[in-house]
């Protein structure tokens, strides 16, 4: 289900450059991994963006995002427009679909609110924190 108010639109240009997606299971969870292929030679470090999805929303709308912002940082590193203390730091992101959203979604009715007919809908929200 998409978001009806997507604070990601037009948030970045598009199209998003290409960058490398895998997929893994992690402890029961599938997570998409950009950027692996894209980790320089040099990288002795690698940060790791966790990317999480807006409300409504799934992990694959973070893919633009995650693809500009390992872009952005290789092309820092390929022309030199970072610190020397960064030089041998590479960039992944990851993202996962948050629990009952996306490959994860269990009930669509528990995303809602009163009004769209939950009536649990305040023990769903208090399972966030």
């Amino acid at each position: 289900m998409a978001s009806p108010i997507d604070p990601m639109v037009k948030t970045y240009p598009m199209p998003a450059p290409k960058v490398s997606k895998k997929v893994f299971p992690i402890a029961g969870i599938l997570c998409a991994v950009y950027g692996l292929d894209e980790l320089p030679a040099q990288a002795k470090e690698v940060s790791c963006l966790y990317l999480m999805h807006p409300r409504l929303s799934t992990a694959d709308s973070m893919e633009g995002f995650a693809c500009h912002a390992i872009a952005d940082w290789n092309s820092r590193l390929r022309e030199g427009r970072v610190s020397p203390s960064q030089e041998n730091k590479g960039l992944i992101a990851v993202a996962f679909d948050q629990r009952n959203h996306g490959s994860r979604l269990v009930d669509k009715l528990s995303n809602g609110a009163w009004r769209e007919g939950n009536p649990k809908h305040a023990q769903d929200m208090f399972a966030t924190f």
